[in-house]
């Protein structure tokens, strides 16, 4: 074994399965893979199996702790504690004075923050002045604490502009071992009861997150590793314990960003859909030049201030159950083999499905009576999946994770056939296509939302599914697949190879060109202090005009990987890489090499006048009569014609006051 070895672990905490790898940073090939299942029961909770992973690793591949650079792992704990309403009382202490302090005071007005329809977050509230001593400050918390709070909030207005007193009050709360975070370490945007309300949800399960990423830090260390751990962001990067002991709820939905940052790190997709199926759900998300689409969290109806990457479910996946009503398959899922406890009939012995019967009943209290279920010779039961129905096909590949023995899986088909009229073939593939018509579905929707109708896409897929649901939508949508390497295991690869990352964002009203390093050194300086190479910091800044907002996303990794991750790719693969990003008509042309960088250039058909189309373009020409009607029509006037998010175009354009002139002669111009 080298001595130099390094090694890079990365785990996905999945609905059904914890899987785990170990990639070696010189090849950055996979040294070990484990699975265990996911310990939602645990009293350690997923931090169980997330050691179980670790400690598995480390003996069967033989790793010393020395050699361990990174550990990074997603965690669904704080989704999970959202949906099952498993959080903490907040209190609530506003710093107000004045008028100021008393309209703040409305805005603070919680008694509770809805989380789902069922479940919310309770809010204890107290009032103090800016200037409240230490004594005022711990007797308003432990009033507070006697009322059920868990967790505290700090919440002054204009925080953002001064913390000073929200960070003393701060201090002064956590000190004492009353767990607190303050609205301005949530957000750094103007809008008090937004920034609250996030603030109150983040609170919620703080306790809880805090209680899992010691366990699991405590794992790490006892295996004598030095490395930091790192928790993967819900917007695709890390950051490391102390950072999320902060702000927990930037871990929401992290488990479906793990993959996406392999889909974009790993795979290099640039523009496509990237379809991650497991055994439960499939996750959906869509990539445009390389980076992923992003939307506003909204938890009980409200939006938060916290970015998540738009990553959509749909129940269906490897696992799912079939249904049936009459003699059609009337659904896939969204039960699947794995929830209901069931085995997939195609992974069981051709013997043990002999003169095994098929009932249609309810895998779990509550379930419909629907589900297509084989009772076997020794009275056990086994799942008619949509695994059963692929191999029956025999469309899995050799090797392929979910392929299993076709002789069973041809057995389970037959008994669903006969009892929907079918033969076992016409039955297995009446099953895949309602699987990817509903998956199929999710992905047109998610591609229409973003105006991505059109665009050079493809679809890959990755999970242990993949190749039983993915193929087939791809199909669907006429876009080319691609099944990811290491498919399987793809979250945790993408976990493993992920970045780090720290978003800053302020409100600024006309930002001046030193208001915008500001924001952009902040945001560098974070990811430095988090231990970061600053040779390798790349920091984007975006201003919103409208929104008075300045954004900036710095993202980096540490010096072990920074040269991995810029890994140089050669001029046929640069080419197809321009080739898909332009829409080219023709070849594109190398025009510019220097070893680094590549220019292309090749022929282009654009969209026309705003890049929204000739049909648009002449819908508003016709309904306003000049470039110009169109220009000073009102927001709403134009959404009449072409509908609100191309009107929301328009209207930024107009308002940039540096626009480009339109010749309004040629509207189909490109």
């Amino acid at each position: 074994m080298s001595e130099t070895r390094a090694v890079r672990i990365g785990i996905d905490v999945g609905g059904t399965f914890t899987h785990a790898v170990a990639i070696d940073h010189k090849s950055f090939e996979i040294v070990r893979t484990v699975c265990v299942p996911t310990t939602h029961g645990a009293a350690e909770g997923v931090a169980l199996g997330i050691r179980q992973c670790l400690e598995t690793l480390v003996s069967e591949a033989d790793i010393e702790a020395r050699e361990v650079a990174f550990v990074a792992h997603s965690t669904t704990q704080a989704t999970n504690a959202l949906l099952e309403g498993d959080v903490a009382q907040a209190g609530l202490i506003g710093l107000l004075a004045g008028a100021a302090g008393a309209r703040a005071k409305h805005e603070l007005d919680f008694t509770a923050v809805p989380l789902t329809q069922t479940h919310s977050v309770a809010v204890h509230s107290a009032f103090l002045p800016p200037d409240a001593g230490e004594r005022d400050i711990l007797a308003a918390g432990e009033a507070l604490k006697q009322k059920g709070a868990g967790a505290f909030v700090v919440a002054q207005p204009f925080a953002t502009d001064d913390a000073s007193a929200e960070l003393r009050a701060l201090d002064i709360l956590n000190a004492a071992g009353l767990p607190a975070t303050a609205t301005h370490q949530v957000s750094g945007l103007y809008g008090l009861k937004a920034r609250a309300r996030t603030s109150i949800i983040n609170a919620g399960i703080l306790p809880r997150m805090v209680e899992v990423s010691s366990s699991t830090r405590d794992a790490v260390a006892r295996l004598g590793i030095g490395a930091a751990l790192m928790i993967m962001r819900s917007d695709g990067g890390v950051m490391d314990a102390a950072r999320m002991a902060r702000t927990p709820i930037l871990t929401i939905l992290s488990g479906p960003a793990a993959g996406v940052s392999a889909a974009i790190l790993h795979e290099k997709l640039s523009n496509g859909l990237f379809v991650e199926v497991g055994g439960t759900s499939t996750d959906i998300s869509l990539i445009r030049n390389g980076r992923p689409q992003k939307k506003n969290a909204v938890i009980g109806g409200n939006v938060l201030y916290l970015e998540t990457l738009d990553v959509r479910t749909v129940g269906v996946a490897g696992g799912s159950m079939i249904r049936a009503a009459g003699r059609r398959i009337a659904a896939v899922g969204p039960r699947s083999a794995h929830i209901a406890g069931l085995p997939y009939a195609c992974f069981l012995s051709p013997d043990r499905l002999q003169n095994a019967t098929l009932e249609f009943a309810a895998p779990r209290p509550g379930d419909p009576a629907d589900y297509a279920i084989l009772v076997l010779a020794d009275g056990s039961r086994a799942a008619v999946t949509t695994t059963c129905a692929a191999n029956a096909l025999g469309v899995l590949p050799e090797g392929d994770y979910a392929r299993a023995d076709s002789e069973s899986a041809a057995i389970a088909l037959t008994l669903l056939g006969a009892a929907l009229g079918l033969d076992a073939a016409a039955a297995a593939a009446a099953v895949l296509d309602t699987a990817a018509d509903k998956t199929a579905e999710l992905c047109r929707k998610l591609i229409q939302d973003y105006d991505s109708a059109g665009a050079p896409l493809i679809l890959a897929g990755g999970g242990g599914g993949a190749s039983v649901i993915a193929p087939r939508t791809a199909e669907k949508l006429g876009l080319r697949f691609t099944l990811a390497a290491n498919a399987p295991v793809v979250s945790a690869v993408g976990a493993a190879m992920a970045m780090l990352k720290e978003v800053v964002e302020r409100s600024i009203v006309n930002p001046t060109d030193d208001d915008i390093r500001a924001v952009r050194s902040e945001a560098v300086r974070a990811l430095a202090s988090a231990g970061c190479d600053p040779a390798t910091i790349q920091a984007d800044v975006s201003v919103d005009a409208r929104r008075g907002v300045v954004r900036a996303e710095a993202t980096g990794s540490s010096a072990l990987v920074a040269d991995k991750l810029q890994e140089k790719i050669g001029a046929d693969r640069a080419r197809e890489l321009a080739a898909e990003s332009m829409r080219a008509a023709a070849p594109a042309d190398l025009v510019f090499e220097d070893g680094d960088t590549f220019v292309f250039q090749g022929e282009v058909k654009t969209a026309g006048f705003l890049g929204i189309g000739k049909k648009r373009a002449k819908e508003l020409l016709e309904a306003f009569g000049s470039v110009q009607g169109v220009k000073f029509a009102t927001t709403e006037q134009i959404a009449e014609v072409v509908g609100e998010k191309v009107a929301a175009k328009i209207a930024e354009y107009f308002a940039a006051p540096d626009h480009e002139p339109i010749d309004s002669s040629t509207p189909s111009a490109g």
